[in-house]
């Protein structure tokens, strides 16, 4: 390894950006454990406090896992799921694609009320039903735990009964297969948030880890809202692009 000492960036960030290229290029597998904190410091030809900055940097963005009196590791990942933002695809269909296996942890479904921001989101009006299916679920491609997406569909569209005993996740797909209901266009707003103590232990990252949220309601042919959606993923699954024209 090269010394860091080349450049005005911070030595910390200059070892964080090192460390991620060595995990990137495979010289640092996923799962193994990293060398000790004498010898990384050694050999980046940096202080201890300052390899333990970088590493609590890269442990915040769930790249690495500290096990206290065991060592560092870096956390096993998944191939990258790619999508662009113009085309709404359930997250089943990427992997399938890449030929990986999806599951459903922590699957909570409830019928219930709606909340007064949930009947403003799904734009109920006063005497419409308020009835709606709350389905909570923590997705994992080929057994980690990559996103928690949460949906809420008005009854009238969907009931527990129809999510069926093979339910694979994807509230998006079983709307696509019901009759009379059109899918047809999703407005979503996409954010940055940090993981609270409640994500943090459902996703398997430290607590405080950058996420990426999208919060989106689905809209049929008629611009009616069929669901509201939140939805938070793990930085570095995904990667989006957007197909943007000129505007002269």
């Amino acid at each position: 390894m090269q010394q860091l000492r080349m450049d005005k960036t911070p030595l910390y960030l200059k070892a964080r950006q090192y460390l991620l290229n060595l995990i990137e290029n495979g010289t640092f597998k996923h799962g193994e454990q990293l060398p000790s904190e004498a010898d990384l410091a050694a050999q980046l030809g940096i202080s201890r406090p300052t390899l333990r900055e970088a590493l609590h940097n890269l442990e915040r963005e769930g790249i690495i896992i500290r096990k206290h009196g065991v060592g560092t590791f870096v956390s096993r990942h998944t191939p990258t799921l790619e999508s662009g933002l113009e085309a709404l695809e359930s997250l089943n269909r990427q992997a399938q694609r890449l030929g990986l296996t999806t599951g459903v942890v922590h699957l909570a479904v409830s019928e219930r009320e709606a909340t007064k921001k949930e009947r403003e989101a799904l734009d109920l009006a006063a005497d419409d039903p308020a009835g709606v299916l709350d389905v909570d679920r923590v997705i994992a491609i080929e057994g980690e735990p990559f996103a928690y997406l949460k949906d809420v569909v008005p009854q009238v569209y969907l009931r527990e009964k129809d999510l069926g005993d093979q339910f694979s996740g994807s509230v998006l797909d079983v709307l696509i297969q019901r009759e009379n209901v059109n899918p047809t266009i999703s407005r979503t707003q996409v954010s940055a948030e940090k993981a609270n103590a409640w994500l943090a232990e459902r996703l398997g990252v430290p607590k405080g880890t950058a996420l990426l949220k999208w919060v989106g309601r689905l809209y049929d042919r008629d611009e009616k809202v069929l669901d509201y959606s939140t939805s938070y993923f793990i930085p570095g699954y995904f990667k989006f692009y957007v197909t943007r024209r000129v505007n002269p």
